[in-house]
């Protein structure tokens, strides 16, 4: 979700696209590398939450306020919505002076929060208790929490590298099939917690010596603004500079070896997991010695538990400008998916002789296409609930670094260890299907932004829209007259274009679509709820104009 910010009559909206009354906004580029005079997040000021970091426990540099106000420019990631919500606007914003809010379709994820909720008094205490729970609540959570480590664990153990994917004694018996595998499974290994931590140690050097482009996010209930450090697609490059490197003079071996320790890879990033966000809990307890820390509205309960896995701290920063939750949402985890994926295709070349299957290879360009989609529309990340609303704790620590990497690379592991024939006519249909959805995706968000940048352009201009008593317009015509939420359905296609590339001889590599579609319709219906509260009457026409949800003519 995203915020909308009212100050002495000038509006700011965000769905992809800043609208200011006879404003303009400006990016500021520097090139400043770690331990250096880094852009800081906000200013100081008296009984501002925003201006305490985590560093105010260990001293920080000298920080600085940007000159000029970075312009806003939109794109995830958390196990709860991670791919959703960074794939919800990677269009780049631009700068709009028409008067009211433009909110065709119902992206909650990038629309912005009422304009009476968003900016509160600087001295006011910006901290509520958490009342609303979600996740059925701390019960839920604590579930939660023993649960997603569970599930990517044994979905690592399916796959087991000499017998199947499962393998058939699995479906005789899946209890006598886990006992057999946990007894000879190696879970843990020193090499891969280096391997692991010296990842993240890699990642970190990346982000914080890369040049970059300086922008602001939304803003917060203060009212101010955190500066963020836009490199994620340059770090992506380096990285793979770094691996030809490393094939330069290693070979394949690294390769190899990465793809045949997926599990006590996935056991260090969820040994890693598990610290950082203990530490996060913590230290969000902290009393800084200017002002409070500034909590996540959902994960201050007062529940350990719950407010563990929601996270308390909405943004947990190292010397002022290390933005934590920013930095996992693209980097570690996202990159590690696709080169994880590129391990595993070297273990099915070597096995096959020197040869790979065209499963493998769309696998490793469609998934590799999404990866660099994210990368290169990286500030587009800054409208999404992660960064926005949720607080970093253990479900967006374990999403983007655990669940992301291992439970979506499912599909390369599978064709990694059991490569799938597939016909010409299979490839092809495969490779139509992942085309429609990136049609369907990409034109009906291009259509949303160039209607809230642009509503006189000739390519929209004829669309219908309904203008709602608060000033918004939601689209009722083209992509958007299909379907309430018409990008999750092409979203979704993509996904399920992946599964289709190892066959259809084992359901394992299925779990990741089968977990997005229930995530979009989670998402979904949450969002309907929303707007339904936000909107009243004018959303029951929207409805009324607009029949399907998500998918047109079905549901």
């Amino acid at each position: 979700m995203s915020t909308r910010a009212t100050r002495r009559g000038k509006k700011t909206t965000l769905d992809g696209v800043l609208e200011t009354e006879g404003s303009t906004v400006t990016s500021t580029r520097e090139t400043t590398p770690v331990g250096g005079d880094g852009p800081i997040a906000n200013r100081t000021r008296r009984g501002s939450a925003a201006s305490t970091t985590l560093s105010d426990l260990i001293g920080s540099p000298s920080r600085r306020a940007a000159s000029e106000p970075p312009s806003d420019v939109p794109v995830r990631h958390s196990l709860a919505g991670s791919r959703a919500s960074t794939r919800q606007s990677s269009v780049t914003p631009s700068i709009s002076s028409r008067g009211g809010s433009v909110e065709p379709g119902l992206d909650e994820d990038e629309e912005l929060e009422e304009e009476e909720e968003a900016t509160e008094l600087v001295d006011a205490d910006i901290n509520s208790i958490t009342t609303t729970f979600e996740f059925m609540g701390p019960h839920g959570t604590a579930l939660a929490v023993l649960g997603v480590p569970v599930v990517t664990l044994a979905l690592q153990l399916l796959c087991d590298p000499v017998k199947g994917c499962p393998s058939s004694n699995f479906y005789e018996s899946p209890l006598a099939y886990f006992t057999d595998r946990i007894s000879h499974a190696t879970f843990f290994k020193l090499e891969a917690v280096a391997a692991i931590f010296g990842w993240m140690i890699f990642q970190a050097l990346l982000y914080g010596y890369l040049p970059g482009t300086y922008i602001q996010g939304v803003p917060l209930p203060t009212g101010e603004r955190l500066t963020y450090k836009i490199n994620a697609f340059g770090c992506m490059i380096a990285t793979y500079i770094a691996a030809y490197a490393v094939f330069s003079v290693k070979g394949l071996g690294p390769f190899l070896w990465v793809a045949d320790n997926t599990l006590p890879l996935a056991v260090a990033a969820t040994i890693y997991a598990i610290i950082q966000s203990v530490l996060l809990y913590v230290l969000s307890h902290r009393i800084p010695p200017h002002g409070q820390i500034l909590l996540a509205k959902g994960g201050n309960s007062g529940y350990p538990i719950y407010d563990f896995w929601m996270g308390r701290e909405l943004n947990p920063r190292l010397w002022g400008w290390f933005d934590l939750k920013y930095f996992c949402e693209l980097r570690p985890g996202l990159v590690g998916w696709s080169v994880l994926n590129v391990c595993l295709a070297c273990r099915q070349w070597v096995n096959l002789g020197g040869t790979l299957t065209p499963g493998m290879v769309m696998v490793v360009l469609f998934e590799g296409y999404y990866v660099i989609d994210a990368q290169w529309n990286e500030p587009a990340i800054l409208t999404t609930m992660d960064i926005t609303t949720d607080g970093f704790g253990f479900m967006l620590t374990f999403g983007d670094l655990v669940w992301v990497p291992f439970n979506y690379s499912l599909q390369a592991l599978y064709l990694s260890r059991n490569p799938e024939s597939l016909s010409s006519a299979a490839v092809a249909g495969i490779c139509l299907l992942q085309l429609f959805g990136i049609y369907i995706f990409r034109s009906a968000n291009s259509e949303k932004n160039l209607f809230r940048t642009n509503p006189d352009d000739p390519a929209v201009q004829h669309l219908e829209y309904i203008q709602t008593k608060r000033g918004s317009r939601l689209l009722v015509s083209g992509w958007w007259g299909l379907a309430r939420h018409i990008n999750y359905f092409g979203d979704w296609l993509m996904s399920l274009s992946w599964c289709l590339t190892t066959g259809c001889s084992s359901p394992i590599p299925y779990f990741y679509c089968i977990y997005f579609a229930i995530l979009l319709i989670h998402r979904e219906i949450r969002d309907e709820h929303k707007c339904r509260n936000k909107y009243g009457e004018d959303w029951e026409e929207y409805c009324r104009r607009v029949k399907w949800r998500i998918v047109p003519y079905i549901w």
